[in-house]
């Protein structure tokens, strides 16, 4: 849970802790991070986009890249595990633009 201060104003902005694999291929697909036929092919044939890819290929330990790609294999996304952190990272992107694609995702049911 986020909790965010706009002068005397706190707001609580719930973060889900889990999206489905589809759901997280869709908001990427949505935002323009990958192509529609790329979030399809990672969801029905486990092919990763070729985004994600060029990340796993810019790390040279050959275990972590086995570890990444078996996260990203995972049926369920946790927003908690270091993976999402660092693709979040090399994309540019803060905590707070990943939470919000989990909030995203959730709305996609």
């Amino acid at each position: 849970m986020v909790v965010k201060t706009w002068g005397n104003v706190v707001t609580t902005e719930y973060v889900p802790e889990e999206i489905s694999r589809r759901q997280f291929f869709q908001v990427l697909a949505s935002r323009g991070l990958i192509t529609k036929a790329e979030a399809l092919d990672a969801v029905t044939v486990g092919t990763l986009p070729a985004a994600i890819e060029a990340i796993i290929a810019l790390i040279p330990d050959e275990d972590i890249q086995w570890s990444i790609r078996m996260s990203f294999s995972a049926q369920n996304f946790l927003r908690s595990n270091w993976c999402v952190a660092m693709f979040g990272t090399m994309q540019g992107m803060s905590s707070a633009a990943i939470d919000q694609i989990w909030r995203d995702g959730a709305l996609l049911d």
